[in-house]
Protein backbone atom coordinates (compact mmCIF):
# COMPACT_ATOMS: atom_id res chain seq x y z
CA UNK A 1 0.00 0.00 0.00
CA UNK A 2 1.19 3.17 -1.36
CA UNK A 3 2.53 5.52 1.79
CA UNK A 4 -0.17 8.50 1.16
CA UNK A 5 -2.95 5.52 1.44
CA UNK A 6 -2.11 4.46 4.36
CA UNK A 7 -1.89 7.54 6.09
CA UNK A 8 -5.41 8.56 4.50
CA UNK A 9 -6.75 4.80 6.09
CA UNK A 10 -5.46 5.79 9.62
CA UNK A 11 -6.94 9.28 10.01
CA UNK A 12 -9.86 9.02 12.03
CA UNK A 13 -8.51 5.63 13.61
CA UNK A 14 -5.56 6.49 15.25
CA UNK A 15 -4.94 9.74 17.11
CA UNK A 16 -1.37 9.22 17.32
CA UNK A 17 0.50 9.12 14.15
CA UNK A 18 4.47 10.05 13.34
CA UNK A 19 5.54 10.42 9.46
CA UNK A 20 9.06 10.46 9.02
CA UNK A 21 11.21 10.36 5.91
CA UNK A 22 12.99 12.67 3.41
CA UNK A 23 12.06 16.53 3.62
CA UNK A 24 9.88 18.15 0.57
CA UNK A 25 7.29 15.17 0.45
CA UNK A 26 4.62 17.09 1.51
CA UNK A 27 3.97 15.73 5.22
CA UNK A 28 3.64 18.84 6.99
CA UNK A 29 1.15 20.14 4.27
CA UNK A 30 -0.88 16.81 4.43
CA UNK A 31 -0.41 16.61 8.23
CA UNK A 32 -2.67 19.22 8.69
CA UNK A 33 -5.14 18.74 5.74
CA UNK A 34 -6.20 15.20 5.57
CA UNK A 35 -9.29 13.76 6.63
CA UNK A 36 -9.85 17.01 8.68
CA UNK A 37 -13.25 17.43 9.93
CA UNK A 38 -14.77 20.73 9.35
CA UNK A 39 -14.82 22.11 13.00
CA UNK A 40 -11.70 20.68 14.05
CA UNK A 41 -8.99 23.13 14.60
CA UNK A 42 -5.42 22.72 13.88
CA UNK A 43 -2.52 24.15 16.15
CA UNK A 44 0.49 23.78 14.27
CA UNK A 45 4.37 23.96 15.17
CA UNK A 46 8.01 23.68 14.10
CA UNK A 47 10.53 22.73 16.45
CA UNK A 48 14.21 23.69 16.63
CA UNK A 49 16.35 23.08 19.51
CA UNK A 50 15.60 26.31 20.84
CA UNK A 51 12.18 26.10 21.11
CA UNK A 52 10.85 26.60 24.63
CA UNK A 53 7.90 24.61 26.81
CA UNK A 54 5.95 27.86 27.08
CA UNK A 55 5.52 27.72 23.20
CA UNK A 56 3.20 23.84 24.22
CA UNK A 57 2.26 24.55 27.50
CA UNK A 58 1.51 28.65 28.29
CA UNK A 59 3.02 32.27 29.84
CA UNK A 60 1.62 34.85 31.17
CA UNK A 61 0.89 37.97 28.71
CA UNK A 62 0.17 41.82 29.70
CA UNK A 63 -3.55 41.88 30.26
CA UNK A 64 -3.71 46.05 28.94
CA UNK A 65 -4.64 47.05 32.65
CA UNK A 66 -1.18 46.57 33.95
CA UNK A 67 -1.50 43.19 35.23
CA UNK A 68 -0.92 39.49 33.42
CA UNK A 69 -3.23 36.59 32.62
CA UNK A 70 -2.58 33.45 31.66
CA UNK A 71 -2.31 32.37 27.37
CA UNK A 72 -2.19 28.66 27.23
CA UNK A 73 0.32 27.59 24.72
CA UNK A 74 -0.79 25.62 21.40
CA UNK A 75 -0.78 22.21 22.94
CA UNK A 76 -2.71 23.12 25.83
CA UNK A 77 -5.47 25.09 23.12
CA UNK A 78 -5.74 21.92 21.16
CA UNK A 79 -6.02 19.60 24.25
CA UNK A 80 -8.77 22.01 25.08
CA UNK A 81 -10.92 22.11 21.87
CA UNK A 82 -10.79 18.07 21.46
CA UNK A 83 -8.14 19.85 18.04
CA UNK A 84 -5.24 18.35 15.62
CA UNK A 85 -2.09 18.87 17.18
CA UNK A 86 0.77 19.16 14.15
CA UNK A 87 4.25 19.02 15.42
CA UNK A 88 7.30 19.30 12.48
CA UNK A 89 10.34 18.64 13.41
CA UNK A 90 9.62 16.82 16.64
CA UNK A 91 12.99 15.12 16.38
CA UNK A 92 14.69 18.64 16.81
CA UNK A 93 12.94 18.89 20.12
CA UNK A 94 15.22 20.01 23.12
CA UNK A 95 14.64 18.54 26.58
CA UNK A 96 12.70 21.31 27.68
CA UNK A 97 9.91 20.45 25.18
CA UNK A 98 10.22 16.55 25.01
CA UNK A 99 9.21 16.40 28.98
CA UNK A 100 6.00 18.07 27.93
CA UNK A 101 5.49 16.23 24.72
CA UNK A 102 5.43 12.86 27.39
CA UNK A 103 2.49 14.16 28.52
CA UNK A 104 1.02 15.69 25.39
CA UNK A 105 1.44 12.41 23.84
CA UNK A 106 0.17 10.54 26.63
CA UNK A 107 -2.17 7.84 26.77
CA UNK A 108 -5.74 10.17 26.37
CA UNK A 109 -7.28 8.39 29.20
CA UNK A 110 -4.45 9.14 31.80
CA UNK A 111 -3.10 12.04 30.42
CA UNK A 112 -3.09 14.95 32.54
CA UNK A 113 -0.88 18.35 32.80
CA UNK A 114 -0.96 21.07 35.71
CA UNK A 115 -0.38 24.61 34.51
CA UNK A 116 2.56 26.57 36.31
CA UNK A 117 -0.13 29.45 36.06
CA UNK A 118 -1.46 30.91 39.58
CA UNK A 119 -4.43 28.38 39.73
CA UNK A 120 -2.40 24.92 39.19
CA UNK A 121 -5.29 24.24 37.10
CA UNK A 122 -4.85 20.71 35.76
CA UNK A 123 -6.16 20.49 31.38
CA UNK A 124 -6.94 17.42 30.28
CA UNK A 125 -7.45 16.29 26.63
CA UNK A 126 -11.47 17.03 25.32
CA UNK A 127 -12.41 13.93 23.07
CA UNK A 128 -11.18 14.01 19.45
CA UNK A 129 -7.48 15.40 20.14
CA UNK A 130 -5.02 13.97 17.85
CA UNK A 131 -1.38 14.37 17.46
CA UNK A 132 0.23 14.01 13.93
CA UNK A 133 4.02 14.57 14.21
CA UNK A 134 6.96 14.96 11.15
CA UNK A 135 10.46 14.60 11.30
CA UNK A 136 12.78 13.86 8.10
CA UNK A 137 14.72 11.38 10.10
CA UNK A 138 13.51 7.64 11.61
CA UNK A 139 11.73 6.95 14.76
CA UNK A 140 14.97 5.73 15.85
CA UNK A 141 16.16 9.20 16.31
CA UNK A 142 13.48 10.02 19.22
CA UNK A 143 14.00 9.07 22.43
CA UNK A 144 12.38 5.71 22.97
CA UNK A 145 9.07 6.71 25.32
CA UNK A 146 8.56 9.58 22.72
CA UNK A 147 8.60 6.84 19.26
CA UNK A 148 6.42 4.03 21.69
CA UNK A 149 3.51 7.00 22.24
CA UNK A 150 2.88 6.57 18.49
CA UNK A 151 0.71 4.25 17.85
CA UNK A 152 1.17 4.68 13.73
CA UNK A 153 4.74 5.36 11.88
CA UNK A 154 4.75 5.88 8.31
CA UNK A 155 7.73 6.09 6.21
CA UNK A 156 6.48 8.69 3.27
CA UNK A 157 9.04 7.88 0.60
CA UNK A 158 7.21 9.46 -2.46
CA UNK A 159 5.85 13.42 -2.99
CA UNK A 160 2.04 13.31 -2.69
CA UNK A 161 0.04 13.80 -5.56
CA UNK A 162 -1.35 17.07 -4.72
CA UNK A 163 2.19 18.78 -4.14
CA UNK A 164 2.96 18.02 -7.92
CA UNK A 165 -0.26 18.91 -9.20
CA UNK A 166 0.66 22.25 -7.40
CA UNK A 167 3.68 22.76 -9.80
CA UNK A 168 3.62 24.93 -13.61
CA UNK A 169 2.80 22.26 -15.87
CA UNK A 170 5.89 22.37 -17.77
CA UNK A 171 7.59 21.55 -14.48
CA UNK A 172 5.21 18.46 -13.33
CA UNK A 173 6.81 16.41 -16.16
CA UNK A 174 9.98 17.00 -14.98
CA UNK A 175 9.31 16.39 -11.38
CA UNK A 176 7.83 13.05 -11.99
CA UNK A 177 11.07 12.26 -14.16
CA UNK A 178 13.50 13.31 -11.33
CA UNK A 179 10.91 11.26 -8.79
CA UNK A 180 10.88 7.93 -11.03
CA UNK A 181 14.82 8.04 -11.74
CA UNK A 182 16.44 9.17 -8.38
CA UNK A 183 16.34 7.11 -4.96
CA UNK A 184 16.59 10.66 -3.38
CA UNK A 185 14.59 13.01 -5.11
CA UNK A 186 15.11 16.76 -5.55
CA UNK A 187 12.83 18.55 -2.76
CA UNK A 188 9.68 19.55 -3.92
CA UNK A 189 9.92 23.06 -1.70
CA UNK A 190 13.21 23.74 -4.24
CA UNK A 191 10.92 23.01 -7.39
CA UNK A 192 8.50 25.37 -6.09
CA UNK A 193 11.04 27.95 -5.51
CA UNK A 194 12.31 27.33 -8.72
CA UNK A 195 9.00 27.72 -10.71
CA UNK A 196 8.93 31.31 -9.00
CA UNK A 197 12.19 32.51 -10.00
CA UNK A 198 11.93 31.63 -13.66
CA UNK A 199 9.08 33.62 -14.08
CA UNK A 200 11.65 36.17 -14.34
CA UNK A 201 14.98 34.89 -14.94
CA UNK A 202 16.25 32.19 -17.44
CA UNK A 203 15.82 28.55 -16.68
CA UNK A 204 19.54 28.21 -16.44
CA UNK A 205 19.98 30.93 -13.93
CA UNK A 206 16.96 29.71 -11.61
CA UNK A 207 18.35 26.52 -11.34
CA UNK A 208 21.76 27.50 -10.59
CA UNK A 209 19.85 29.45 -7.35
CA UNK A 210 17.65 27.27 -6.36
CA UNK A 211 19.38 23.51 -6.78
CA UNK A 212 22.40 22.09 -5.83
CA UNK A 213 25.69 22.34 -8.71
CA UNK A 214 24.76 18.46 -9.71
CA UNK A 215 20.95 19.24 -10.08
CA UNK A 216 20.97 21.87 -12.39
CA UNK A 217 21.92 20.25 -15.85
CA UNK A 218 19.77 17.39 -15.03
CA UNK A 219 16.47 20.28 -14.64
CA UNK A 220 17.63 22.21 -17.70
CA UNK A 221 17.60 19.44 -19.89
CA UNK A 222 14.71 17.75 -18.46
CA UNK A 223 12.86 21.02 -19.42
CA UNK A 224 15.07 21.09 -22.60
CA UNK A 225 13.24 17.68 -23.61
CA UNK A 226 10.01 18.53 -23.67
CA UNK A 227 10.46 21.27 -26.02
CA UNK A 228 11.73 18.80 -28.26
Amino acid sequence: MECWEKFQKVMGISDRVLLYGVPGTGKTHQAVLTNLPKNKQVFQTTLTADSSATELVGHYIPDGDGGFEWNDGIGMKAWRTGGRLVINEIDHAGIDVMSVLYAILDDPSVAKFTLPNQSKETVKPKKGFEVIATMNGVPQDLPEAIADRFSVKINIDTVHPEAIKSLPENLQYAYSKNLAEDEIPMSIRAWKAFAKLSETLPVSEAAEIVFHPDEVEYVVQALELQDV
